[in-house]
């Protein structure tokens, strides 16, 4: 007996290494219905109904409450199951995060990477992710900034001595029909208008601690057809408070559909953006006309504002459209119809805990084409 004890043990240890074998360190993406299933790294199989998200807890033992579709709190980490994820909104998922570094149940820096883990904790089909990443950019819809956020605006350039005079005689504003969660506007009729000006905006990591700031990156100012690079814009119309660390884009409407305005949101803490965002929800004219200048940014209608995320591709930076696809993304910088081409070649990396990782899939399939883009992807081919 004790012969044949020495003859198992050494196969019970093999049994026991392949059963406890580490999960993958990758993304994998595999077919779905109706979308395809995007599973994170750290998750064995597609079927996991629950999961456990590590976040650094503040000392303090205060009571510290569920969201209202079931995430939690217990011990040092965040239990996420299916069912509270496939019920969970962008907005509820940004909220309950922020509350709990407001009741000092996580420390701020955990708060800041929180959304996104508990995004990457159970395998999500396509379409369900990208709802996650954000509220519908619709009317009054809202995108959260993010340190792979850039802006880019376009402001008019007037004749010297004309500033305040309208734009336009008649303005046309109106969502675009091509790349997603962009603005097409036209003007059309002012004399005193020369020209304009179009400026990059990054949202990047502050040096000073958790949070996020607005830094303009360049500018080009176009009169009488031709154009004119510079360091910086000649306004910089982003300017907020110093120390507001987080921000939200705001699209509204106010008279007409025509009548578009961008707004973005800050706060000095996420709590204090989410309770701003509430106000500017609530009603946004009041909330414009009483909140302190710094905390937020209004573009007047005569002012584009369009979202973008910056990725890599081929060891460039690029700025694509908030919203793009992997596909949208591929073809930005081939051009139309080159993404199934590129499809074949093409290598993948996103970002997983703040750390870019590889994605994995089937290359005779073109689900990968699908996959929302979110901002740091590493693109090459």
């Amino acid at each position: 007996m004790r012969r044949l004890s020495r003859v198992l043990l050494p196969f019970g240890i093999w049994i026991c290494l392949s059963a406890c074998a580490r999960a993958p360190q990758s993304f994998r993406l595999v077919s779905g219905t109706p979308s395809a299933v995007l599973i994170p790294p750290g998750v064995r199989v597609i079927s996991v109904e629950k999961a456990s998200v590590p976040v650094k807890t503040s000392r303090r033992k205060v009571q510290c409450s569920a969201s209202p579709s079931g995430l939690r709190l217990q011990g040092r980490n965040v239990v996420v199951s299916r069912e509270a994820l496939l019920r969970a909104t962008a907005g509820e998922i940004n909220a309950w995060t922020a509350h709990l570094e407001e009741d000092g149940c996580i420390i701020p820096e955990a708060a800041a990477l929180l959304p996104a883990g508990i995004i990457d904790a159970l395998p999500l089909e396509l379409s369900r992710r990208r709802q996650l990443q954000s509220e519908p950019l619709a009317i009054r819809g809202s995108i959260e900034l993010s340190s792979a956020s850039s802006l880019r605006v376009v402001s008019p350039v007037f004749r010297p001595g004309a500033a305040g005079l309208p734009v336009a005689a008649q303005q046309i504003t109106k969502l675009s029909e091509g790349p997603p969660n962009t603005i097409n506007v036209e003007l059309r009729g002012n004399p005193d208008l020369t020209g304009y000006e179009v400026a990059w905006y990054d949202v990047v990591k502050r040096d000073d601690g958790p949070g996020l700031k607005i830094v303009p990156r360049s500018a080009e100012v176009h009169i009488n057809g031709k154009a004119e690079r510079a360091a910086a814009p000649r306004v910089n119309h982003l300017a907020v408070e110093p120390d507001a660390r987080w921000m939200r884009y705001f699209l509204m409407t106010r008279a007409s559909e025509n009548d578009y305005n961008i707004v973005v949101v800050t706060g000095r803490t996420r709590s204090e953006l989410e309770s701003r965002t509430a106000s500017f929800r609530q009603d946004a004219a009041a909330y414009l006309g009483s909140a302190p200048k710094g905390s937020y940014a209004a573009m007047t209608r005569e002012i584009g504002v369009n979202p973008y995320l910056r990725v890599t591709v081929n060891g460039v930076v690029t700025d694509v459209p908030a919203g793009s696809s992997l596909r949208q993304a591929l073809e930005q910088v081939g051009g139309a119809g080159s993404a199934a081409r590129f499809a074949k070649t093409v290598t993948l990396r996103k970002l997983h805990r703040g750390v870019p990782v590889p994605v994995e899939w089937d290359r005779s399939k073109a689900d990968i084409l699908e996959l929302p883009i979110e901002g740091g992807e590493e693109i090459t081919w």
